[in-house]
């Protein structure tokens, strides 16, 4: 998958702060507005999900981004920003 499509990793961590702090925690992450977050065993990696796409935020704000093609993508990009301004 190509990534054209360019993350905003602050804003992406904003949204999951407000995802772990406004979502229903259930298992092992929470959910919020069509979103899931979760960590990893040591907090340094950030999952945020959809049901197409998954966002996985490493150490040094590196990230990698799977979905199947642009229009996922660009659906799961305005949900952060939908998300950020709610």
């Amino acid at each position: 998958m190509d990534q054209e499509h360019k993350i905003d990793v602050k804003q992406a961590l904003r949204v999951f702060d407000k995802i772990t702090r406004k979502g229903v925690k259930e298992g092992d992450g929470w959910h919020y507005s069509g979103l899931t977050a979760s960590t990893d065993f040591d907090g340094y990696t950030v999952f945020i999900s959809s049901s197409k796409v998954q966002l996985t935020i490493f150490f040094h704000n590196k990230y990698t981004v799977d979905y199947a093609n642009a229009a996922e993508l660009e659906e799961f990009v305005n949900l952060l920003e939908k998300i950020e301004r709610s």
